[in-house]
Formats: C-alpha cells, sequence, structure tokens
C-alpha cells in the first residue's frame, strides 16, 4: 500500500505545506503554464523552457533588489508590493473547491498578450496586477500613455 494511501491526513499535510513555500508555489505555477488543458484552453504554447522561465524569474529578482536594496527581490514588477503563496488546505481524497485566487499571490504575466511566453515578454507580478491587466493589449496600453502625455495640462 502506497504511503499516501496509508496516511491521507499526513500526505495532505506534506502537500499543503510544500505548495505554500516559495519553490512548491513557483513551481507548480509554472507547470501550469505547460499542462495540456491550459495550452488548450488558452491555444499558447510557452516559446521556453521551464528552465528559462526560472532565469528570467531570478534575473528579475536581482533588478527588483537593485531597486529596492531593502527588498529580497520578490515584488511585484507592476505595483512593487511582495508577492505571496497562499493556497487553500486541500484533502487529497475530495476535490477541492476552486475559488478566487489570493490577489497577492505570485503571477506570470505576459507583457504583450498577443505573444506567447518567450524571453523579454514575461513579468512575475502579483495576481491583482496581472488579473487587471489581461483584458487590454500592449496597443491599448501605447493608446492609453499616449492619451495621458496629450492631456497632461490638465494637471
Amino acid at each position: 500500500m502506497r504511503w499516501t494511501k496509508k496516511y491521507p491526513k499526513r500526505a495532505s499535510e506534506s502537500d499543503f505545506k510544500y505548495n505554500t513555500s516559495e519553490r512548491g508555489y513557483i513551481i507548480n505555477t509554472i507547470a501550469t503554464l505547460f499542462k495540456p488543458s491550459t495550452i488548450a484552453k488558452r491555444g499558447i504554447t510557452p516559446g521556453m523552457t521551464k528552465r528559462d522561465i526560472w532565469e528570467e524569474l531570478f534575473l528579475q529578482i536581482q533588478h527588483v533588489k537593485e531597486l529596492y536594496p531593502e527588498s529580497n527581490g520578490r515584488l511585484c514588477y507592476y505595483c512593487h508590493k511582495p508577492w505571496t503563496y497562499i493556497v487553500r488546505k486541500g484533502n487529497r481524497s475530495k476535490a477541492q473547491k476552486r475559488g478566487p485566487n489570493n490577489k497577492t499571490n505570485f503571477s506570470i504575466d505576459r507583457l504583450r498578450n498577443e505573444l506567447t511566453y518567450i524571453k523579454g515578454n514575461i513579468i512575475f507580478c502579483c495576481f491583482a496586477c496581472n488579473d487587471r491587466k489581461h483584458a487590454s493589449t500592449y496597443d491599448d496600453w501605447k493608446n492609453f500613455l499616449r492619451v495621458i502625455k496629450e492631456r497632461n495640462d490638465l494637471e
């Protein structure tokens, strides 16, 4: 008999501990991008490997540490607030109820939504910033910025 079947409560506790760790949460987030169901749903195949994504993450962390030396570099690139790794406690024997993500959780965004996950197009941010941006395109933002510059005389 497998350990997980024999001790489901301990297995669930172990899963929860791992999934709420920085490493576990990020590995799960990256792995989701490569799941066939995610690829089919979004119609987006990542144009880089999991290792490439980790490298990009480390580069962003280093860059943010330079910008904010008092931080550990694990800040949303948009709002500069720390991201979290909070998950619901699940039970291996029952399906976990889905619900809204924690707004401060780590997320991976595509800067230009019309492009896939490639070097130079991924931003590590909080779920809230990613969620707010997901419906707009790069061209939308260029237009927003153009209007702000044109209307700057109102301030």
